[in-house]
């Protein structure tokens, strides 16, 4: 799974003016993006791309005044902000979390923050770590979003990813994928954006490769212990 999710990197922060699979803009694009004015047009085609269209009505000017917004924010704390963010942004329809939305944004927005991404598979795979560290035990919440109070625990969600960095980063093979990712980028294999440690910190590509792996493992998991 591991070299699948490091393709799966290579593929998606290409170069900003290629195409993934011929027709999908990737992940650099929107880096650059978001580091300048965005349209309701942009904010759009961005909700279409990462598959966030499905049953919301989004009000996409005022989605991309949000992007901006969390772009120019002085200080980003994605505990405190995703949350708030995933609640404010602006639909026609009744008001709900939109955590993946909120944390897909803050991704590209502000690729220094460290920000994991919501997502069900993700969620599947963080729980099987932790039911492999809690020695077994909560079988019956791996099919589980991380929530509280009856809304989305993003904090949780993101306490145990990170644990899940700390494991893998334990692990010799997983150090040598996200070091092999981190020179080729910077010997320019994305393009300006991910050649440039200012504008993509090592933590985005470690992130990306996180991201990618746990999609992946919660993948496995939903087909083989459902």
């Amino acid at each position: 799974m591991l070299t699948e999710a490091e393709a799966d990197v290579r593929r998606w922060c290409c170069p900003k003016d290629q195409r993934v699979d011929g027709r999908r803009l990737p992940d650099t694009h929107w880096l650059s993006l978001f580091a300048g004015d965005v349209t309701k047009e942009d904010a759009h085609r961005f909700l279409i791309t990462f598959l966030l269209t499905n049953r919301v009505a989004w009000q996409t000017e005022g989605v991309a005044q949000a992007i901006m917004d969390v772009r120019a924010m002085q200080a980003f704390d994605p505990l405190e902000e995703i949350p708030t963010l995933a609640m404010n942004l602006p639909t026609g329809g009744p008001t709900r979390q939109h955590s993946s939305a909120a944390s897909k944004i803050a991704t590209f927005a502000r690729p220094e923050a460290d920000v994991f991404i919501w997502d069900r598979l993700a969620s599947k795979a963080a729980r099987y770590r932790d039911w492999h560290r809690g020695g077994h035990t909560g079988w019956r919440r791996l099919n589980s979003l991380y929530r509280r109070n009856g809304g989305h625990d993003y904090p949780g969600f993101w306490q145990a990813c990170a644990r899940a960095r700390e494991d893998e980063r334990e692990k010799p093979d997983f150090r040598a994928a996200r070091d092999r990712l981190i020179a080729d980028f910077r010997a320019g294999a994305g393009g300006e954006d991910m050649a440039d440690p200012a504008r993509v910190p090592d933590g985005f590509i470690e992130r990306r490769l996180l991201d990618k792996l746990m999609f992946a493992e919660g993948r496995w998991i939903e087909r083989h212990r459902p």
